[in-house]
């Protein structure tokens, strides 16, 4: 499996390609690759298929800009015309070849201890030192210090052709190819790697000098060694100041006679810590402008929602209207909204997107504006509310689903028509008492299936009465011991509640803070309230 997803056995960290991007299968009828409707594709031989494809040796796969040789024989066939392209980006072609390094190991050193004394060869190690700073600068930002640190090496150690930095993926636990380095006339074709000893290195911690592979007896049947061409290479871990592993770097070269020696390795350990120094730097000051960047966007989209809700309740004559919305996060999922109807009809519209962050504000964003045009041009309300649910399931949202809730609210006869599609039911007070109305719709939550239908229900509304919409921010808000705040609770202060929508909501907010007694907001909270006045109102004086 290739993608994007910590889990696939071929991780490709780039935002283009998706989480499951493709398969390649091996069966005894031959090889197959098959893209996984992927966003972009994946490309054989420069040509994008679209259904199952057999792999011949030497097919090229292509993802997103990441080249994949097929090799059916094991041996990697040299393509003709292929030119020398100097510095290679850390994006180039890279790969890793399954062979023991065992036996090619030359030299072994554990890292100096930070603040040790530079000991043996410190005459060497100061003018690395000083040739790493002069290379990295001031650069502050990871994409900057590894193509520079790899340039300090190159120019420390004039032998080597190639540099490699492999930093350790958060999600994955991985080695990744972070920045790559190749002198002009160093190599033509892929960069390979030795998964083996850079493998070795991460787990022993200790740095490794190796040479001359391709003369040695014990590799001239490993097809995978003598075409890697490598003749010395130095290869050490990069560890962060608490002991933790960042990555590795290796440097190496075809040259046998003027290849590496113990000392070269020496050096290369005594710096490494100056090298880890500068890659934490790095990633510390990645993730701050990360981070500061993040909140940048999250209080834009703060007052972009913030636009798209309703700034204060609507006047509507003979009603008072009480509404009520906060976050869990800068951004939320929950959404409502007054949308003004022909006949003096007012809908009061309460949805719940499933998730919550970015994600769920975007999805709330579009089902905000599907609402307010169905609404608006279909009378009948169950009809509009499918019509919402076909256009939520054309826009493609994957495995998202949201509640709806919406009241036609009819002030010239007093009736409020409910549709509920899979949200919290409709809490009323009157009279009579409290009780929950519209609970028992059985309409299912937009997103889910095409082709629903969704009833409807009336309420008669005498003076007095109240109805109250909520989403499962306030059903579900949570006290120490976990315990949800429930509908038996919301109904008991609804009922103790002084007359009055605003009474009637700030009575449910009160207790639901009560419950939570300073425990953080689990989801996000809306609440509206709706209230027929016991008086009529005054008629209009003649001017």
């Amino acid at each position: 499996m290739i993608g994007r997803h910590p889990g696939c056995d071929i991780v490709l960290d780039s935002a283009s390609v998706s989480r499951q991007h493709a398969v390649v299968t091996l069966s005894t009828d031959g090889a197959f690759v098959e893209d996984l409707k992927s966003r972009n594709g994946t490309f054989v031989n420069g040509q994008m298929i679209a259904t199952r494809h057999r792999l011949d040796d030497g097919d090229e796969i292509s993802i997103c800009g990441q080249r994949f040789e097929f090799l059916a024989t094991g041996r990697r066939r040299q393509r003709s015309g292929s030119t020398n392209a100097g510095a290679v980006s850390a994006t180039g072609h890279v790969v890793l070849d399954e062979e023991s390094a065992a036996g090619i190991i030359m030299s072994q050193l554990d890292l100096p201890a930070s603040g040790e004394a530079l000991g043996e060869h410190a005459e060497a190690k100061l003018r690395a030192v000083l040739g790493l700073h002069r290379a990295i600068g001031a650069s502050v930002s990871l994409d900057d210090v590894l193509p520079r640190l790899l340039d300090g090496l190159l120019e420390v150690f004039p032998q080597a052709e190639r540099g490699f930095v492999l930093l350790v993926d958060p999600h994955s636990g991985r080695l990744v190819v972070r920045a790559q380095r190749a002198k002009a006339g160093a190599d033509t074709g892929p960069q390979r790697i030795s998964l083996s000893l850079v493998t070795m290195v991460s787990e022993t911690r200790r740095a490794i000098l190796s040479a001359d592979a391709s003369v040695d007896s014990r590799f001239r049947d490993n097809e995978s060694v003598l075409d890697c061409r490598i003749r010395s290479v130095m290869c050490v871990p990069v560890v962060r100041g608490d002991g933790g592993l960042l990555g590795v770097v290796q440097v190496d070269s075809r040259d046998v006679l003027n290849g590496f020696e113990a000392a070269d390795l020496d050096v290369l350990a005594g710096v490494a810590g100056q090298a880890a120094q500068a890659i934490e730097q790095a990633l510390a000051q990645d993730e701050r402008v990360a981070r500061e960047q993040l909140n940048r966007d999250l209080e834009l989209a703060h007052r972009v929602q913030q636009g798209l809700l309703p700034a204060r309740p609507p006047e509507v004559t003979g009603y008072e209207v009480f509404d009520y919305y906060e976050a869990a996060r800068h951004v939320g999922g929950d959404f409502f909204a007054y949308v003004p109807l022909a006949d003096e009809r007012l809908a009061i519209v309460l949805a719940d997107v499933s998730g919550k962050g970015v994600a769920a504000a975007l999805l709330m964003a579009a089902l905000s504006a599907d609402v307010r045009y169905c609404l608006a041009s279909e009378r009948d309300l169950g009809v509009a509310v499918a019509r919402i649910n076909e256009s939520f399931l054309r826009g493609g949202w994957d495995d998202r689903f949201a509640t709806l809730v919406v009241m036609v609210l009819d002030t010239t006869r007093h009736v409020a028509t409910v549709c509920n599609a899979g949200h919290l039911p409709v809490f009323l007070r009157d009279a009579r008492g409290v009780r929950a109305v519209a609970g028992d719709l059985g309409g299912l939550p937009l997103g889910m299936a095409a082709g629903g239908e969704f009833r409807t229900c009336e309420v008669p509304l005498e003076p007095g009465t109240t109805l109250v919409l909520c989403t499962d921010g306030i059903s579900e808000a949570l006290d120490a011991g976990q315990e949800c705040y429930g509908f038996t609770r919301l109904e008991t202060a609804l009922a103790g509640a002084a007359s009055g929508a605003q009474a009637a909501g700030r009575a449910i907010l009160d207790d639901v803070a009560a419950h939570t007694a300073g425990q953080p907001q689990s989801d996000d909270i809306c609440l509206v309230c709706i209230t027929r006045s016991a008086k009529p109102p005054k008629p209009a004086e003649p001017s």
